[in-house]
């Protein structure tokens, strides 16, 4: 019995469990790949009608920042992924991302954050 999965409206088969390679048929034509691949296959064929095999999203290759700066102030992370604007620091309080240069952040939780200092 093999493995079946649903996405999206579309069966997703399990072909060889030692390669974990998984199939479905899109746009009347078969896709092979990881189980990631194809059910991004299936999700852009969904958004945009366009077939892409899933060998295609695992090319994909996202480096993070290396010169990322971060300053702790009163219990608050604020980070930098830019070397070169000081306007792109950025913090996240109660969810929501606030971003601008680091003196008017700092300056926004003196007035607006209460914090445990």
């Amino acid at each position: 019995m093999r493995k079946r999965l649903y996405h999206r409206g579309y069966n997703v088969e399990l072909n060889d469990e030692k390669k974990e390679e998984y199939s479905a048929r899109i746009g009347g034509k078969q896709v092979l790949g990881t189980l990631l691949g194809v059910k991004q296959s299936i999700d852009w064929w969904c958004d945009t009608n366009i077939l892409r095999m899933p060998d295609e999203f695992d090319k994909q290759d996202f480096v993070d920042s290396t010169d990322k700066k971060i300053e702790e102030y009163k219990g608050i992370q604020i980070m930098n992924d830019s070397d070169d604007d000081d306007k792109a620091w950025y913090m996240i309080i109660k969810g929501n991302l606030l971003k601008g240069s680091l003196p008017a952040l700092k300056q926004f939780v003196d007035k607006k954050v209460v914090t445990k200092s």
